[in-house]
């Protein structure tokens, strides 16, 4: 499914939370990208194999929730640009490896990262939260 914001005529344009959770949702429409004042986006239990595009032009986000997905990578240089982003919850996804410059997220205090199929960090890692996985990706961000 492909959500669609024609008829919408720039009503959405003030919204600030949006929940489009187990729609099988495979991918966001450029126009979504209008969404200036989006702060919450809830798009877990949908189809999508990568963050949408349109994601990286919403510079009010605060909580971007991507759990239960089929999302394969995270691209961080693209991630870093948002810097209002607060939490990022990719839980339950299959994320083969987990970028240490996730930690470049200037205001990140929540990162959800537990049940992908990497191997590093280790679940104990994990387990401590996100304050320690993102101290444990810093200390692995190449200099």
């Amino acid at each position: 499914a492909v959500v669609s914001t024609q008829s919408t005529g720039g009503k959405m344009a003030k919204l600030r939370k949006l929940n489009l959770v187990n729609n099988s949702i495979k991918e966001l429409p450029q126009e979504m990208s209008a969404l200036a004042a989006l702060e919450d986006l809830n798009m877990s239990h949908n189809k999508l194999t990568e963050i949408p595009e349109t994601v990286y032009s919403m510079s009010a986000i605060c909580s971007l929730i991507l759990s239960n997905n089929q999302i394969s990578k995270v691209e961080p240089s693209k991630l870093i640009g948002l810097s209002s982003l607060v939490c990022l919850d990719l839980e339950n996804n299959n994320i083969g490896r987990l970028p240490p410059e996730l930690s470049l997220i200037p205001n990140l205090r929540t990162l959800l990262v537990m049940g992908n199929s990497f191997k590093i960090p280790r679940a104990d890692v994990l387990a401590r939260g996100s304050t320690e996985v993102i101290a444990w990706l810093k200390n692995k961000v190449p200099l």
